[in-house]
């Protein structure tokens, strides 16, 4: 798994655009509950709302391997 830091969520949604790929935001809700969105084209504009969840992850899948996104905003 490779890591890449975006400075801001539309650096990220920009970035997610041009590479054609779906982001996966793993987080807990406001009840403590584990939950997980995959978030394609418009969609990509919601990532800041779920990346701003306590504990949460995000990655995608490009050529066969994984990246971690890393939120640098946060």
């Amino acid at each position: 798994m490779k890591r890449i830091t975006f400075a801001t969520p539309e650096e990220l949604i920009q970035h997610c655009q041009l590479e054609e790929v779906s982001l996966v935001v793993e987080y807990r809700d406001d009840v403590n509950k584990q939950r997980q969105v995959t978030l394609t084209g418009e969609q990509l504009a919601e990532a800041q709302t779920y990346l701003n969840f306590s504990k949460s992850e995000a990655y995608y899948r490009k050529d066969g391997l994984f990246y971690e996104v890393i939120a640098g905003w946060k």
